[in-house]
C-alpha cells in the first residue's frame, strides 16, 4: 500500500532501501530535535514505553482511530543502555514536522536514566529448563 501511495515501484523501492535511501521513498521530516545527556555517566536505563507513548504524540502513531500517521516522524537512539555519555553529548534525535511540543520533549528526555557506574547488562534474564 505504501509503495503505491508513494508512486514508487516495488523493485525501485527495494533498491533505494538497500542503498539506505529510505528518505527517497518515505520523505523526510522538516525538523530534527537533538536530545543531549544531562550529565556525564553511564546510561542505566531507557524507558522504551515512555519513548513509544511520546512518539505517538508527534505523529508516529494514532491516539484515536482515524488519526494520520506521519511516516517521516520518528526517534533515533544514538546512545543506549550501558553506553558512557558526557554531559551535553547527543543521545537521541527526534524527527518531526513541527508537532513536537515542549511537554512531549520533556517526556522523551525523562526516558533516560544516567548513573555514575557502568553496570553489566543482563542479556539472559532467566533460564527455563529441567535442571
Amino acid at each position: 500500500a505504501v509503495v503505491s501511495t508513494q508512486s514508487t515501484g516495488e523493485e525501485k523501492m527495494a533498491e533505494l532501501l538497500r542503498q539506505g535511501s529510505y528518505e527517497a521513498v518515505m520523505g523526510k521530516a522538516s525538523h530534527v530535535e537533538v536530545v543531549h545527556a544531562k550529565r556525564t555517566g553511564y546510561i542505566e536505563a531507557v524507558d522504551a514505553l515512555a519513548l513509544g507513548k511520546a512518539a505517538i504524540l508527534f505523529g508516529c502513531g494514532r491516539q484515536v482511530p482515524g488519526d494520520k500517521i506521519d511516516h517521516t516522524a520518528g526517534i533515533r537512539l544514538l546512545k543506549t543502555k550501558g553506553n558512557k555519555v558526557i554531559e551535553g553529548e547527543a543521545i537521541l534525535e527526534v524527527y518531526h514536522n513541527g508537532s513536537l511540543t515542549e511537554n512531549t520533549l520533556q517526556k522523551i528526555k525523562g526516558a533516560f536514566t544516567i548513573g555514575e557506574e557502568c553496570r553489566p547488562i543482563k542479556r539472559i534474564l532467566k533460564i527455563i529448563g529441567d535442571n
